[in-house]
C-alpha cells in the first residue's frame, strides 16, 4: 500500500481544516454537508498515486456544478471514473 500525501497532491491551493475528533458533528464519513472542492479531504483510500492525483482532478477540473453534497460527490466520481479523461499538464 502507498502513502498519498499532500505533497503528492497535483494542486497546492488547499484549505486544510482542523478538526477536534471528539466533535460529535464530525463522523469522519462521507454524508449529506455540503462539499468544498477546495478542501482537503481524508477519505478514500486507493493503492496508486496515479489514482489518487486522477480523483483530485476529477473533482477540481469536471465535477459538475450541481453536485454540492459529499455524498453525491464520491456517486458522481464512482459512476464516471472509467469515462473521464483529463489533459495533461
Amino acid at each position: 500500500m502507498i502513502t498519498f500525501t499532500k505533497d503528492d497532491l497535483f494542486y497546492s491551493d488547499y484549505e486544510w481544516s482542523t478538526y477536534i475528533s471528539s466533535d460529535p458533528k464530525i463522523s469522519g464519513k462521507i454524508d449529506e454537508t455540503r462539499f468544498n472542492k477546495n478542501q482537503g479531504m481524508d477519505l478514500w483510500d486507493f493503492s496508486k498515486i496515479e489514482s489518487c492525483i486522477k480523483i483530485e482532478r476529477c473533482i477540481r477540473e469536471k465535477l459538475p456544478p450541481k453536485i454540492t453534497k459529499q455524498e453525491e460527490v464520491a456517486t458522481w466520481v464512482q459512476l464516471n471514473w472509467k469515462t473521464i479523461e483529463l489533459k495533461k499538464k
